[in-house]
């Protein structure tokens, strides 16, 4: 089962989110959903910072979360903006949709989270039509891997300004395992209170270099539309160098067939 997050860590991640992204990804999904008309369905959606903004644009997207309290603030969030959403709690491994939708979207790095990616990978396959389409975000830790954050180190992560006079923290460390292509993390949040408020967690998390991923898709028969890196549509070589980008990769892919493997 993966691991829902609660306390400041589902407070602050999506502001986290919004203050690196400025909503970037909202844009290249709503390109993405354009060419899947129908029923859409976010995966990880979170307290709704990606799912607020499609909605009020007017696509038919659904959102599953695990996380009460992530879902909780969607909840709020989308009634102070008049907005209706359907967001449905289920663990992404194991949760069986109502129909089926034309398309998925998987932001940040939410199939790296599962214990056995590929399982879920088909998985969600199972809830597309046979013409679906699938909107995937990857995170190769470059830094981590470079060696410019070095491991079992404490680094400030991300730091934002709560209602203009909290100061909202997040400390990392990490380790990596290089065989098996996998991070672990540990996760110190804070925010300046009275009295001051803290979290801590730990995540794991693979990562895939980027032919493994067009690989795996197209083995199990999608076509990949697009290919892309760091959130621009026009950044498609092949194989980027760790010096190059900052390790996200976006593929945007449609199904055409049953899964080869």
């Amino acid at each position: 089962m993966a691991q829902p997050y609660e306390s400041l860590e589902a407070e602050l991640h999506d502001l986290f989110w919004h203050a690196a992204d400025n909503l970037t990804e909202v844009g290249l999904m709503a390109k993405f959903l354009s060419m899947f008309p129908g029923k859409a369905l976010e995966i990880g959606s979170g307290s709704g910072r990606l799912l607020l903004p499609l909605r009020e644009q007017g696509f038919e997207i659904e959102g599953l979360e695990l996380s009460n309290r992530m879902r909780e603030l969607a909840l709020t969030e989308s009634r102070k903006r008049a907005i209706e959403i359907c967001q449905h709690k289920g663990d992404m491994a194991t949760w069986q949709p109502p129909h089926e939708f034309h398309s998925l979207l998987v932001p940040a790095f939410t199939l790296q989270l599962a214990d056995d990616p590929w399982r879920v990978l088909d998985h969600w396959i199972s809830w597309l039509t046979d013409i679906g389409g699938i909107y995937l975000s990857v995170f190769k830790p470059v830094a981590e891997i470079s060696g410019d954050l070095p491991e079992n180190t404490w680094y400030d992560d991300h730091e934002i300004m709560l209602d203009g006079s909290r100061n909202a923290l997040l400390r990392t460390r990490h380790v990596l395992n290089h065989s098996e292509q996998s991070l672990i993390r540990e996760h110190h949040y804070q925010v300046a209170a009275s009295p001051p408020q803290e979290h801590r967690s730990t995540q794991q998390l693979v990562w895939f270099e980027v032919q493994q991923l067009r690989t795996a898709l197209e083995a199990r028969g999608f076509e990949i539309i697009h290919l892309f890196h760091d959130f621009d549509l026009n950044f498609t070589v092949p194989t980027p160098s760790l010096h190059d980008y900052s390790g996200v990769t976006t593929v945007w892919a449609r199904r055409t067939s049953e899964a080869g493997i």
